[in-house]
């Protein structure tokens, strides 16, 4: 995982900056470093739980990940994301539509859970790490 702090001109997945043309690094002077890739992505197919079963794991944990994007392949019922497997509850935790397409992106490295109200959905993802 990246640190926002110090110099990363050898890594040409940050753009570094100076604020006023003053040598950076200091409190007076911070520097200040924005993303502008990620060095590889993963992909993967899994399927929600029904509830009121205990939510399915969807994504595992991976240190560095950036972000995960989930999308909802099967579409006929809404997914509800938590972060923890014990989790049951057709309309617990955050909800996407159950439209074939619907997705979210969450920036995070944490493990990623879903569930469904009546019928288990398909569900596609990009992670970036």
């Amino acid at each position: 995982m990246r640190s926002g702090i110090g110099n990363s001109a050898s890594d040409p997945l940050f753009v570094s900056g100076v604020s006023n043309g003053i040598e950076k690094g200091t409190s007076a002077n911070p520097t200040f470093e924005k993303s502008v890739g990620s060095d590889a992505f993963a992909t993967g197919q899994n399927a929600s739980s029904v509830s009121p079963a205990n939510a399915a794991l969807i994504v595992p944990a991976r240190a560095g990940r950036r972000s995960v994007t989930i999308s909802n392949l099967t579409g006929s019922q809404p997914v509800f994301f938590v972060a923890a497997a014990n989790t049951t509850g057709a309309t617990t935790g955050f909800g996407i539509a159950g439209t074939v397409g619907a997705s979210v992106t969450i920036p995070t490295s944490a493990a990623v859970y879903a569930t469904s109200p009546t019928a288990a959905q398909s569900l596609s993802y990009i992670e970036t790490f």
